[in-house]
């Protein structure tokens, strides 16, 4: 009974000398340690930055690369994260992946970056902080009525430069449009920034 005590005692020891030795995961031929996890504390780089997306027209290939803070802002990734859905189909009432309507493809990029905001483009135009035309940035959200009626309708995310991108009915699908058209000029509502708005991140 003492001899299997012993052995035991012996068997752990080594396994204990052994892990610290050489650590939880097997050690890659650069020196570097795999794991599953995104933290490991034996890797030589750890994930302390933001994903930045590339640009991949399917939802669900959507690519991620470590950029750091610096680099990458909230609003480049909402840009970033939008493009990657041109050429999406568009049909009213969709949420995705595949076809979305102007209110769900705004809520979904807008929550890949962490900003959740409500469904319908009514009641997201009353979130954030109010921007008039001359005041838009990249990543605010901008409004328009229609020809029917002068409530909110129709919403979109600007790029700069008098660009903005949308699931327009009219193209049927995610687009570009620019905000000097002769329709959406007439019919731009307002902006909301909502990117600096701590209470829309969940």
């Amino acid at each position: 009974m003492k001899r299997t005590q012993k052995n035991i005692v012996t068997t752990l020891t080594l396994l204990t000398f052994s892990i610290i030795s050489n650590g939880c995961v097997p050690k890659n031929a650069d020196g570097t340690y795999h794991s599953a996890y995104s933290y490991h504390p034996y890797n030589t780089q750890q994930h302390t930055s933001v994903p930045r997306v590339l640009i991949n027209r399917h939802p669900y290939q959507v690519q991620y690369l470590n950029t750091s803070y610096s680099n990458v802002s909230t609003a480049d990734t909402i840009e970033q994260v939008a493009k990657s859905l041109l050429g999406t189909d568009y049909q009213y009432g969709a949420n995705g992946p595949y076809q979305y309507d102007c209110s769900s493809f705004t809520k979904y990029v807008f929550a890949k970056n962490g900003i959740t905001l409500p469904r319908v483009s009514k009641d997201q135009a009353r979130v954030g902080q109010y921007v008039r035309a001359s005041e838009l940035q990249k990543g605010d959200l901008v409004f328009f009525d229609s020809k029917k009626s002068s409530e909110v309708s129709h919403v979109g995310i600007y790029l700069g430069r008098g660009n903005f991108i949308h699931a327009s009915s009219a193209k049927d699908q995610v687009t570009i449009s620019n905000l000097n058209s002769n329709y959406y000029s007439k019919h731009f509502k307002w902006g909301r920034r909502v990117t600096n708005m701590s209470y829309a991140r969940r």
